[in-house]
């Protein structure tokens, strides 16, 4: 549930905090740390992505960045009574993202590959949202600063080359 400190923007289901700011580039929100707040976040982001120009894969990609990163730090991070920020750039070539929360220090850089090999049923639970995130982003980057953890992600706009 939203923070009852945080006001609609839109339509009365927006989960963007009266701290929240967008000008034509950078859009930024204050988050409950609550899973549910999370698919009313990705649909005001997307709607602030479109109206930037950026392409619908990006946009799609950008969305499930962050649902994969709030979904763990909200899940796992242990900070039930403390907001999550979010801020994305939308820059020529990419849309740069940053997510600071204060729930126990995580660098996803270092969390172990899937197996992707295996047979399902001998997979191990977990791991495949930031295997999903790997794969989405250009740049994947964590910095723990006092308390509180920041993950900054890039997400290349256009078509995606394949090596």
């Amino acid at each position: 549930m939203i923070a009852d400190d945080f006001r609609p923007i839109v339509g009365g289901n927006s989960a963007i905090a009266p701290a929240q700011h967008r000008s034509m580039t950078r859009f930024t929100a204050t988050l409950a740390p609550d899973a549910g707040t999370i698919p009313r976040l990705t649909d005001d982001v997307a709607t602030f992505l479109h109206s930037a120009g950026v392409d619908a894969r990006a946009v799609h990609d950008v969305s499930l960045v962050l649902e994969e990163l709030l979904t763990n730090a909200f899940q796992y991070g242990g900070a039930s009574d403390r907001s999550t920020s979010i801020a994305l750039i939308v820059e020529p070539d990419r849309v740069a993202g940053e997510i600071g929360d204060w729930g126990k220090a995580f660098d996803p850089r270092g969390a172990p590959p899937p197996d992707l090999t295996a047979p399902i049923e001998d997979r191990q639970v977990g791991g495949l949202g930031i295997h999903l995130v790997r794969a989405l982003t250009t740049a994947l980057d964590y910095r723990r600063q006092g308390n509180q953890n920041w993950t900054t992600f890039h997400v290349p706009r256009g078509r995606r080359t394949t090596a």
